[in-house]
């Protein structure tokens, strides 16, 4: 599996950085490209690859690190400036990603292989970046009618970055990462909210739990606000089994406060 030589990445942020640090660490060619010139300029200083520019040699892989919003028009823009090249994407959602590329790009899809790190921090941006971020970590890829050649780019990429690759549907992706990441995402923000108005030696109790529920938390609002548009057929349904199951126990509750119990008895 050969290891692409120049490789473009597309947004400056906390996994576009650390993926131009692993790669730059490792002899890759990695030129950088963000809509904020001030956002590139600072990673090109911390040593994640060159500002791109308009003379560069065509990328062997473009890497699409932009937020869910927009990734769908940067994979499309990458796929027709670099006809040659393979684009792949980091964003945690699949299915949005990978229906507004084909519906966008036609038989160019083929060079296009849909990707997810699941490497992250609580801190967003360059400065955050890390070159070992992705290090034991899974990295998902999303075939879906991808050519084995652009696979393989792929693949070898999140290898090297010390990567663990893991390959399936966007669909089976969604409904994974909604159970594992983006629900928990939602119950740690709302148990956050609620500590809020505490005093502080009430928080000054908090062990490691609180802390990291809060850790988790602290994540881009607007970031996750994005992927849960982005994945909301899958999130839905797990949030209403939350909610039921917090039914239950609110329902447990009020039984035992207002002095009955759980069966429909009356405590003597």
């Amino acid at each position: 599996m050969t290891l692409p030589q120049r490789v473009r990445v597309v947004g400056t942020g906390l996994l576009g950085t650390s993926l131009a640090l692993a790669l730059q660490a490792r002899g890759v060619d990695v030129t950088l490209a963000d809509t904020s010139p001030t956002a590139a300029a600072l990673a090109s200083d911390m040593g994640a690859g060159r500002v791109a520019h308009a003379q560069d040699e065509a990328p062997d892989l473009v890497v699409v690190a932009a937020p869910p919003d927009v990734v769908v028009d940067v994979v499309a823009a990458e796929l027709t400036a670099w006809p040659d090249a393979t684009v792949t994407d980091v964003t945690s959602v699949k299915n949005v990603v990978v229906e507004g590329v084909a519906r966008r790009c036609g038989a160019e899809r083929r060079r296009f292989v849909p990707g997810h790190p699941m490497a992250g921090r609580e801190r967003s941006g360059a400065v955050a970046a890390r070159s070992d971020l992705f290090e034991g970590r899974t990295w998902v890829i999303c075939p879906d009618g991808a050519d084995d050649s652009r696979v393989a780019d792929v693949t070898a990429v999140a290898q090297v970055c010390g990567a663990h690759v893991v390959t399936m549907s966007p669909a089976a992706h969604d409904e994974a990462v909604a159970a594992v990441s983006h629900v928990p995402q939602v119950a740690a923000s709302l148990v956050a909210a609620q500590l809020r108005e505490l005093p502080d030696d009430a928080v000054a109790l908090s062990g490691q739990g609180v802390r990291d529920v809060t850790r988790i938390a602290a994540s881009d609002p607007m970031l996750w606000t994005q992927i849960l548009a982005g994945n909301a057929a899958a999130v839905r349904p797990l949030l209403e089994g939350v909610r039921a199951s917090l039914d239950d126990v609110i329902h447990a509750l009020s039984v035992i406060t207002s002095g009955g119990d759980a069966s429909g008895g009356t405590r003597g």
